[in-house]
């Protein structure tokens, strides 16, 4: 004799734990980080003269600032749906990862250009 097959138990509510608030926390660091990296390398393109540093600080420096305030909206988003988070658009994920090289670049430039580079 054969039994019927039986329906699957019912899944669990999902529990995000604090991943979520981890994840807010990690735009928040990076965006500091890039401020700082940001306007260290606009100090040495300032002090130094050197045009295209500076050019590269200032873009830091707005793009430190965008990353700021996309935290600040995932954040709030996350507060509005009671922590059930959403996947990151793989757009500012690119954008965050063009910054971060950006910055890299900037800051070895900004050694290299400073008084020990000459």
């Amino acid at each position: 004799m054969t039994r019927p097959p039986s329906a699957p138990p019912p899944a669990p509510a999902r529990d995000p734990g604090l991943q979520p608030e981890r994840t807010l926390l990690a735009w928040s660091r990076t965006a500091l980080l890039l401020t700082v990296d940001a306007l260290l390398v606009l100090r040495a393109g300032l002090l130094h003269r050197q045009p295209g540093l500076s050019a590269i600080g200032c873009l830091l420096t707005a793009t430190a600032c965008g990353f700021f305030g996309y935290g600040l909206h995932r954040r709030r988003r996350l507060e509005r749906t009671g922590g059930d988070p959403e996947p990151v658009p793989v757009g500012p994920l690119r954008v965050l990862t063009l910054a971060v090289t950006l910055a890299a670049a900037g800051s070895a430039w900004s050694v290299l250009a400073g008084p020990g580079g000459r």
